[in-house]
């Protein structure tokens, strides 16, 4: 068979098989439509702010092919959504047909403008599908949320009010020798790779019941667990009168990153404080003086909390509780290193002065959640180059961890569950059995006798380990 009669038997099976093909033929139409959802909602949307896109499913269920006279958004082209219809963007389409049972898909967007309003507001429409003499609509709700847009600013003394929340793009700056308060209640979302670089004074005045907030801008769902949606909190030399108490951090690649500040200056201060979701380091100290008491710091991706190049640290009622599972982790929950490589690839030693942990817990899906990359200049005197205590606590580490120096290990218990409440929903209150109840230094409690939430931990048989105390009610 030479070319010629090859490629004219190709074109022939070619049509013979176009012949084949089933043709529409269209019967239904009064039964209707089904949907895989009659209303779509969305979370929250900042205003000016597009939202992930949502779908649903059109249903032909019958043994019969369908067409649909039109797919309208009543709002049409002055709505705040957006249609893409079976691939098509556009919000409307006619004689959009479906074969008998299959489906097609409706996509959908939403972009609010600002109204002015300080509280969220809802904003609806609904697709309508015409199919013969029958007309079914599935409803549209989103809620639009105005805030106040920031865009490499650098402020000065001023207040962050709870009124609107801030959406923060590239970078904010707390400008030097300036003071900036954020108020009980405060929300400030960053939008991705976004920080907070601070090199005057920041004190966050959150309470319990209205916590300070620092958060990727995405609302939906999905994300609210979800690391690395923006940048960190970077404490900058200058900053070291700084206070952050009562505040939630989460969704960034770092929590806060404190850099070479309050060695000679009244220390940070955090207290009340979670930072959970976060891809890289909750904490990562480097040379710096950090005051730190009832704080939660769970999933990171690298350790909760690095105490680097040295520096001066006190944690007291603390829980470290890192069980991320996004990504291998091969550094443990907490970790303290006092030394650098310098440009000449040598070491320099930066004396750890102080690193103590009192009445905490470490602990998380590891092996080990402590580590310790130390070097000593003199070998008598180690406490010169490192000084560092757990005084009651309970650690995970690996079997031959040595607690047997008293000066450094007081009462602490290895490889012993504490039992958190609820692990995959990021709940690290202590169980009723749990071992680390009551079991805390009551003279270490003193000066912290409210926990995370607010409740007295000297009224019951003892303090218990970590940020939360667990009151039975006899």
């Amino acid at each position: 068979m030479n070319w010629i009669e090859r490629t004219i038997l190709v074109v022939f099976c070619t049509i013979a098989f176009a012949a084949c093909e089933r043709e529409f033929v269209f019967r239904g139409g009064e039964e209707g439509l089904t949907f895989s959802a009659d209303t779509l909602m969305f979370d929250t949307i900042f205003t000016s702010i597009g939202s992930t896109t949502k779908n649903f499913r059109v249903y032909n269920p019958y043994s019969e092919d369908m067409a649909i006279e039109s797919i309208e958004l009543a709002g049409g082209d002055d709505s705040d959504f957006r249609l893409n219809i079976d691939g098509s963007s556009d919000n409307y389409a006619e004689d959009v047909r479906i074969r008998s049972r299959d489906s097609l898909y409706i996509f959908v967007e939403v972009t609010i403008d600002p109204v002015g309003s300080n509280t969220p507001y809802v904003v609806t429409d609904s697709i309508y599908f015409r199919t013969k003499n029958k007309v079914q609509t599935v409803q549209l709700v989103a809620y639009g949320q105005d805030v106040i847009l920031m865009r490499k600013e650098w402020l000065n003394s001023q207040t962050l009010t709870n009124e609107k929340p801030y959406l923060i793009y590239d970078y904010i700056v707390v400008d030097s020798a300036q003071t900036v308060n954020i108020d009980p209640g405060a929300r400030l979302y960053f939008y991705k790779d976004a920080s907070m670089l601070v090199l005057g004074t920041l004190h966050v005045n959150g309470s319990i019941e209205e916590p300070v907030v620092f958060a990727g801008h995405r609302q939906e769902d999905w994300y609210a667990d979800k690391p690395g949606q923006w940048g960190y909190i970077h404490l900058l030399p200058g900053s070291g009168q700084s206070t952050i108490n009562n505040c939630i951090i989460k969704n960034g690649m770092m929590g806060i990153l404190a850099d070479s500040v309050g060695l000679n200056d009244t220390p940070i201060t955090i207290n009340n404080t979670k930072i959970e979701h976060i891809s890289t380091f909750g904490l990562l100290a480097q040379t710096s003086n950090l005051n730190v008491s009832n704080s939660v710091f769970g999933d990171c991706g690298n350790s909760s909390a690095a105490l680097t190049v040295g520096g001066n640290y006190q944690f007291t009622h603390c829980t470290f509780a890192n069980y991320f599972d996004w990504t291998y982790r091969s550094n443990p929950a907490v970790f303290l290193n006092n030394y650098y490589i310098d440009q000449n690839d040598k070491e320099q030693i930066i004396p750890l002065k102080e690193a103590t942990f009192n009445n905490c817990i470490i602990y998380g899906n590891s092996v080990s959640e402590i580590g310790f990359d130390l070097k000593y200049n003199n070998a008598e005197f180690p406490e010169i180059d490192a000084s560092y205590q757990f005084n009651h606590a309970i650690i995970k580490a690996q079997g031959d961890f040595d607690i047997s120096d008293n000066s450094k290990f007081i009462n602490v218990q290895l490889n012993v569950d504490p039992s958190f409440i609820n692990i995959p929903d990021y709940n690290y209150q202590l169980d009723t059995l749990s071992a680390a109840k009551d079991i805390g230094s009551y003279g270490l409690a003193e000066p912290y006798p409210i926990d995370i939430h607010g409740v007295n931990r000297l009224q019951d048989d003892g303090p218990d380990l970590g940020a939360y105390e667990r009151y039975e009610k006899k």
